[in-house]
């Protein structure tokens, strides 16, 4: 009899509590939602409250339930379901976080604008299924943290209650978001005029914070910070993030070119010729800078064009690049449109029209190492004497900035080429020496054998049998060749043993090759070993190779 009058008393006291609210309570139901996040294959993998801090969908809620999500949705007061879009700030420590809901308006919580006091009421706003609970807490503690925010712990109270529910104080403002603590039975709440103070920068979509949550960041406001951040997302390996930030891009810079740039790159990338021509069509109808708009239709065509194998998709031409190209400078006579047409024409072997632009540009408008390079490539197409193209790649090499990168390495090695053709083969050395450097050592297989061969002409052989020892050694499948290479410059300078241990090497990875059984036979030879080197002969004889049979004759 004790207990159930016992729990008639609770009952009753509870009543008594919720009816004791104040009418401004209430009202905070129409601000407040249930969250619900789902994985990638839609499960259902967290459930809490939050609230709107504003009447354009700007919410707070606990960052836990959204961290991991792919993808979210609220149910508001009427009981319509709205995903949330984008983050605004979060912060772990606290675990919470403002969203933006994608919703046409709600009505948005009045924030209190000063810390509840020690032993005030509060109440808890739940929603659930569309029913709104109100639970009375006393506030038994406010820690200040970040010497203006509270912190606060309230006494014991047997409701089990829901993460991120607010508690509101008797005038209806939203106080703090509920936090329930894992590790005791009491209840705990984060002031709410903190988290509306939640913001990331730009810069933060590579904080490992944001990096498990399919919601994106809010783009800023300025266009260059919100263009670094789309940049930014591309580094992220994340395509489907990275292809809502361009979206979020263009919505809201709806004039601006780069958005449109972008999307249709991204886009080729993947093979969708149809949707990057149709992100260019629209930039063509809405971007302020209608020349910019030309000109960059023209460079995804032409990128397409030289890089893409595909030729099922017909609808992008040379002729029709070289159009946008043209209609972009007519527009607005700037170099880089011109740059543009250049390069085409030279695509479409057009290298004479190229070289003049591309000169005219050189001495005037754009003296920079791309354009003398590719004025180069054009005298070399129209068979130009060597004098005229060394001219230009010295003006290359020449205006590139000091101290020379990786990005004048190309221009450099150029000359380099160049110089062996025209056998000045110290010239040729002092460029290889200067790209190896530039690209710290990691050249291919075949640089280090072309250099080879300028030491071997200048009598560098140390040189050159490093070269080719380190040719062989990143040669991969080619590693024989530069093998055979070593052995047969060994025996040119009298390194016999040497010789002879690098054919056996080069034996081992190919047995039948005839040019390692020739250079260990004259090595042998060269060792006294005479019959030894006869097997080496008649095996490369049996092999088929026709100079096998004089190097019998000749040391019998």
């Amino acid at each position: 009899m004790n207990r159930i009058l016992s729990t008639i008393l609770i009952s009753l006291l509870c009543l008594c509590g919720a009816m004791a609210q104040p009418a401004a309570v209430k009202n905070v139901a129409k601000s407040v939602f249930a969250l619900k996040a789902y994985d990638a294959e839609g499960k259902q993998i967290a459930t809490s409250n939050g609230v709107f801090l504003s009447a354009d969908g700007i919410a707070a809620c606990p960052w836990s339930a959204v961290r991991e999500a792919s993808r979210v949705e609220v149910v508001d007061f009427n009981g319509k379901t709205y995903p949330v879009t984008h983050i605004l700030g979060a912060n772990e420590l606290y675990d919470v976080c403002r969203v933006r809901v994608d919703m046409p308006k709600t009505v948005a919580a009045t924030i209190a604008t000063a810390a509840a006091a020690k032993d005030s009421k509060l109440w808890l706003v739940e929603t659930a299924d569309r029913r709104t609970q109100t639970t009375q807490y006393e506030v038994d503690k406010a820690e200040t943290f970040m010497e203006k925010y509270a912190y606060y712990v309230f006494g014991y109270n047997n409701h089990k209650p829901t993460q991120g529910a607010a508690f509101v104080n008797e005038k209806g403002q939203v106080v703090g978001l509920m936090q329930q603590s894992e590790r005791s039975l009491y209840s705990n709440a984060v002031d709410v005029r903190f988290i509306s103070t939640l913001a990331a920068s730009h810069l933060d979509i590579n904080n490992s914070l944001y990096a498990k949550t399919s919601l994106r960041l809010t783009l800023p406001a300025d266009k260059q910070n919100a263009l670094l951040m789309v940049m930014l997302a591309a580094e992220c390996q994340d395509t489907a993030k990275y292809a809502g930030y361009l979206s979020d891009y263009i919505r809201q810079f709806p004039k601006e070119v780069d958005g449109y740039a972008t999307s249709a790159l991204q886009k080729s990338t993947y093979g969708d010729w149809q949707g990057a021509d149709a992100d260019m069509q629209t930039a063509l109808k809405l971007a302020a800078d209608k020349a910019e708009a030309h000109s960059e239709y023209a460079r995804v065509m032409y990128q397409k064009l030289i890089y893409s194998a595909d030729t099922t998709f017909t609808a992008w031409t040379f002729e029709r690049a070289l159009a946008e190209a043209e209609k972009a400078y007519s527009l607005n006579p700037q170099p880089q449109y011109l740059h543009r047409m250049a390069q085409i024409k030279f695509s479409m072997g057009d290298y004479g029209d190229a070289c003049e632009k591309f000169l005219s540009l050189a001495k005037k408008d754009m003296p920079t190492s791309e354009v003398y390079f590719e004025a180069a490539q054009c005298k070399t197409q129209l068979g130009a004497p060597k004098a005229e193209v060394l001219e230009l790649l010295d003006s290359c090499v020449a205006v590139a900035p000091r101290p020379l990168t990786n990005l004048s390495a190309p221009y450099v090695l150029a000359r380099g080429q160049l110089y062996e053709q025209m056998e000045e083969y110290r010239k040729a050395i002092v460029d290889y020496n200067t790209y190896d450097t530039l690209v710290y050592g990691r050249a291919n297989a075949a640089f280090y054998y072309a250099r080879h061969k300028c030491e071997v002409a200048v009598h560098q052989y140390k040189q050159a049998l490093d070269d080719l020892a380190h040719a062989a050694y990143i040669g991969g499948a080619d590693a024989p060749l530069y093998i055979a290479e070593l052995a047969s410059l060994q025996l040119r300078v009298n390194m016999n043993e040497e010789a002879v241990k690098t054919s056996d090497l080069c034996l081992q990875l190919t047995p039948d090759n005839t040019d390692a059984y020739i250079i260990k036979g004259l090595a042998l030879v060269q060792l006294k070993r005479k019959n030894e080197a006869m097997e080496c002969f008649n095996k490369a004889k049996e092999l088929g190779d026709d100079r096998a049979e004089g190097y019998i004759k000749k040391y019998k």
